[in-house]
């Protein structure tokens, strides 16, 4: 007996449309209830993470796989908003280090119960603890992969 054919297409299309249908419903909750856009909640949550709690613009776009010029711009309005500064680089003269403000470290600590509680909804709705865990080591498995880092 033969494995089914696999279909590849449909299943990557399934997964790129449930990536738009998370960041809508979790973007859209963050929006409604800290007016915080999930673009600035991913930069706020990657910078918080970093060692020294802060981060080259580069970094970050390695850690959003987005462009450096698309990250700077994000950086510019989240700096305009009052939730990260930049700091002139000890390593390097040439760049600058994304750090949290104090209002951008508030914002996300309401903000990531927020997050949780949307996610937790939406997963727990259709998976179980075993098949999150499942599917997180899945998902790592494939962004390392394809992007040849571990996150």
């Amino acid at each position: 007996m033969s494995a089914a054919r696999v279909n590849r297409i449909e299943w990557t299309s399934d997964v790129i449309r449930l990536e738009i249908v998370l960041w809508e419903r979790v973007d859209a909750r963050l929006r409604d209830r800290h007016q915080l856009p999930l673009s600035f909640f991913e930069s706020l949550y990657f910078v918080s993470r970093a060692s020294g709690q802060s981060m080259r613009v580069g970094d970050l776009a390695q850690s959003l796989k987005v462009t450096v010029g698309g990250t700077s711009k994000l950086v510019d309005r989240i700096e305009k908003a009052g939730l990260l500064t930049r700091r002139p680089d000890p390593d390097d003269r040439r760049a600058a280090r994304a750090v949290l403000t104090p209002a951008g470290k508030r914002k996300l600590a309401a903000a990531i119960k927020t997050y949780e509680t949307e996610v937790t909804t939406i997963l727990d709705a259709a998976l179980t603890p075993k098949e999150q865990q499942q599917m997180h080591q899945y998902v790592t498995r494939l962004l390392t992969t394809t992007t040849g880092e571990s996150s």
